[in-house]
């Protein structure tokens, strides 16, 4: 669109600042001035959780369009109405339908055509006037018999606006129109189908005060690109605005005299188009602002002090500022003697006292995951065919890595890898991961499984597997490099023994003598295994977490307290217990007999325990 301020030409050097600061995939970035959206449609495209403001209806339509929408809309209520019209999708009917409609001399061709001005203003033909006026009438129509829903409202409302601005006979902005007929502005007007950008994420668009809805949202990233000078946007594009709210509930009068026609709702003026009031808006507005990082856009003309901002903004955190020289923008009658140049300049703050998220799990599923006992988490078919003695699923492995790690590429650390599970799931998570094991068969099936079934992550850049000792795993991973363990140990020499519950025959981990699941004597079983989480510690962040899979043990007729044992030798290296979930199996179990029966009561154990450790 021809829009003065439009940042097209710059998003590469906003999005190379973005690209510096510590984000996570599907990151929130609040465009709180969106104007024709320019920028929120990029970062959409980026794979952020895009959110869009903007006082004014005209920009309000285009964000509902590009950033809340995120698949063309099925128009369903309307695919009688227009069926006989060209196009294959009900929405291309819409379009079309709207294309071939009759034309109406109404609100848009009384004010603002030479026909219905006697020559006064000429900002639309005679015939694209009329045209406008049928289409917007026909949309609202549509809106108030409910054939349309709010967003498809939206999406033609777009369509129209884009349209008009390619046949508008004007410099740039509605602040005048031309005493001459631009070739543009004699072609007819055509509505085409928006774009629309497909994303997964929850993205939506406000229309609402900057300073009052930076209040109440917490974002990742606020982009802020404020007016810069004192020409108010309402006024400028006072027919967009217009066309987008309509004509319908009380038809605006406008003053038959003036040249320009322009009419506006004073409230919409901005304070930041006013030298006297700019300053102390941009203030109020950071103060206000909850965002780990925020990001203004402003240029060497701006009627704010550079002084002013770099002081407010350093007093919100530690600022950076980048600046880029640009051409300018231009408008037809744009003097000669105006600079061809300007000096874009991006601030970049990381604001003090901001916590961050700690994951990305919207409040249904924050909920859903903090429920004690896990009964919704099985093996697939896939899972249970496997030649493993302990495996447990991928689902469960990427539930852990949702709820403990927030960030696109955190490492994730699986010391006895087993078949892969952990791997796998940290690689559908698009985080990076490390597994270790000392079977070289048990490395190899993980390996088969990420080269068959799940190939599609099979990117050897994100993942390492490691035939070695957990005990050497200084050799294999970085200290401090870690976010999250997930991990479940030998259950002692239990497996070499034949199951009396199920009457399963009795399976070795492996021959191996390092082998955990081969020594017969507990206390030093649990300080093996004490020795190996040490090693897992080392590799841990500051405030990692480690969970450990365990189930507790009845050997003959002893029952050992797995889950107690090991919390107390974690604890003595120094993690913190976090949490205890009960990860119910029973529906696995088909073929259970009751132990003991008649002579002694004995618990048949269908769950396990997932220890969550903190460092």
């Amino acid at each position: 669109m021809r829009y003065y301020g439009c940042k097209t030409k710059l998003l590469d050097f906003i999005e190379k600042a973005t690209k510096e600061l510590d984000l996570y995939e599907g990151a929130r970035f609040f465009d709180i001035f969106t104007g024709t959206a320019t920028v929120a449609k990029h970062f959409k495209k980026l794979g952020y959780t895009v959110i869009a403001n903007d006082n004014l209806e005209f920009c309000h339509a285009l964000a509902k369009a590009y950033i809340e929408l995120n698949e063309t809309p099925k128009f369903r209520k309307l695919k009688k109405i227009v069926s006989k019209h060209s196009g294959t999708e009900t929405y291309e009917k819409a379009i079309n339908y709207l294309n071939t409609i009759s034309p109406i001399k109404g609100f848009i061709y009384k004010n603002y055509c030479p026909g219905g001005t006697r020559n006064l203003r000429t900002y639309f033909s005679n015939q694209n006037g009329q045209k406008i006026d049928a289409i917007r009438t026909e949309i609202e129509k549509w809106k108030n018999e409910n054939l349309i829903t709010e967003l498809e409202y939206y999406y033609l409302i777009t369509a129209l606006i884009e349209g008009v601005n390619l046949v508008s006979n004007v410099a740039g902005t509605y602040a005048a129109c031309l005493k001459t007929w631009d070739k543009r502005a004699l072609k007819p007007l055509v509505l085409t189908p928006p774009e629309i950008i497909q994303s997964k994420k929850v993205n939506k668009a406000f229309r609402m005060d900057a300073n009052e809805i930076v209040k109440k949202v917490s974002t990742d990233v606020l982009y802020l690109d404020p007016p810069y000078n004192t020409r108010q946007f309402a006024s400028n594009y006072f027919l967009l605005e217009l066309i987008a709210e309509g004509w319908f509930n009380e038809e605006p009068k406008v003053n038959p005299k003036s040249k320009t026609g322009i009419y506006f709702d004073e409230s919409k003026k901005s304070l930041y188009c006013q030298k006297s009031t700019a300053p102390a808006v941009f203030a109020d507005l950071i103060k206000k602002a909850k965002a780990r990082h925020i990001l203004l856009s402003y240029n060497n003309e701006g009627i704010i002090p550079e002084k002013f901002i770099q002081k407010t903004l350093s007093e919100k955190g530690k600022l950076v500022r980048h600046e880029q020289s640009h051409k300018r923008y231009r408008s037809i009658n744009q003097n000669d003697d105006d600079p061809d140049s300007v000096n874009e300049r991006l601030y970049v703050v990381s604001t003090n006292g901001i916590k961050d998220r700690f994951n990305q799990l919207n409040g249904a599923r924050w909920l859903q995951h903090s429920f004690s006992i896990w009964r919704d988490t099985s093996k697939n078919t896939e899972e249970l065919a496997l030649n493993h003695p302990a495996i447990f699923p991928i689902s469960l492995a990427e539930r852990l890595i949702d709820i403990y790690t927030d960030k696109k590429g955190a490492v994730v650390l699986d010391p006895m890898v087993g078949s892969g599970s952990v791997v796998i799931a940290a690689l559908k998570k698009n985080r990076r991961a490390i597994g270790v094991d000392l079977s070289k068969e048990y490395i190899q099936l993980a390996k088969k499984r990420l080269a068959t079934h799940y190939k599609e992550f099979n990117n050897k850049k994100n993942y390492k597997l490691v035939v070695g000792d957990a005990l050497g795993l200084n050799k294999y991973v970085k200290p401090n490099s870690v976010k999250l363990c997930v991990t479940s140990p030998p259950y002692w020499d239990i497996l070499n023994e034949k199951r009396t519950a199920d009457q399963k025959e009795s399976i070795k981990y492996s021959n191996k003598k390092k082998d955990l699941g081969n020594l017969h004597d507990y206390d030093q079983f649990l300080d093996s295994l004490k020795s190996v989480f040490a090693k897992v510690y080392d590799s841990l962040q500051s405030n990692g977490f480690c969970a450990v899979i365990v189930m507790d043990i009845r050997k003959k007729s002893r029952f050992y307290p797995f889950h107690t044992d090991i919390t107390n030798k974690l604890s003595e290296l120094g993690f913190k217990l976090r949490d205890i979930i009960i990860w119910d199996r029973q529906k696995e179990y088909n073929n259970l007999k009751p132990l003991g029966y008649p002579y002694s009561f004995i618990v048949n154990k269908v769950h396990e325990y997932i220890l969550i450790f903190e460092k």
